[in-house]
């Protein structure tokens, strides 16, 4: 949501947006899946985004944003490309260190692009073949990570009137957008699925491309 956003509007603002909204869309979500949490795994992953959310406020600061967004883009497109060739790259052994190194990324990454999904998808998707298991460990781990993102937002002003009529505005259409995203599901196989995500990766990953290319402009 985020590079799309940005292409018309401050990005900024985008992230901003885009952290509510999909917060709003987690909640119905994780109440479904909620008996199939990981919780060891999540709770990695958490402490693994933690670490790395310091890292990515110094690249955010230190670094082009244009330039680290491009950098990014192109890491997920090949990577997104690489575990859809060959989805048992790097193992399929889950390890404490993977699942950290995963979050840690994760927060890196996010805090300073907001592209915070990709690197735990990745990584999960060659280890995590039952589609219930693999959404309700992404819904559990971006939670408590969009709730604090949220705090942090309120309390340094970054939600602004404008952010929240449009978050308003917007409910209507995410509320659709996770039941049409249920019915779909239903009718995937998890070979299916995993096809899906990694499609949504690489649209991810041209859309931040192009973000970044009309940034520069």
């Amino acid at each position: 949501m985020t590079p799309t956003l940005a292409l018309v509007w401050d990005v900024k603002s985008a992230v901003v947006t885009s952290i509510i909204l999909g917060t709003v869309a987690l909640l119905p979500q994780l109440v479904q899946v909620r008996g199939s949490v990981r919780v060891g795994r999540v709770t990695k992953l958490l402490l693994g985004f933690v670490v790395g959310v310091p890292v990515g406020v110094i690249f955010l600061d230190r670094l082009d944003s244009d330039l680290l967004q491009v950098a990014v883009g192109i890491t997920v497109g090949v990577v997104s490309v690489l575990v859809f060739a060959a989805p048992t790259v790097g193992g399929r052994d889950e390890t404490t260190t993977g699942t950290l190194v995963a979050g840690a990324l994760s927060g890196s990454i996010g805090a300073s692009t907001s592209l915070t999904a990709p690197p735990v998808v990745l990584y999960l998707l060659p280890r995590e073949l039952d589609m219930t298991s693999f959404r309700a460990s992404i819904l559990a781990y971006f939670l408590p990570s969009n709730l604090l993102a949220i705090a942090a937002f309120a309390v340094v002003g970054r939600i602004s009137a404008d952010i929240a009529i449009l978050c308003a505005a917007a409910v209507p259409a995410v509320v659709l957008g996770v039941i049409s995203g249920a019915g779909v599901r239903r009718r995937l196989t998890p070979e299916g699925f995993r096809a899906v995500a990694i499609a949504v990766l690489l649209v991810t990953s041209i859309a931040a491309l192009i973000s970044a290319v009309v940034g520069a402009a």
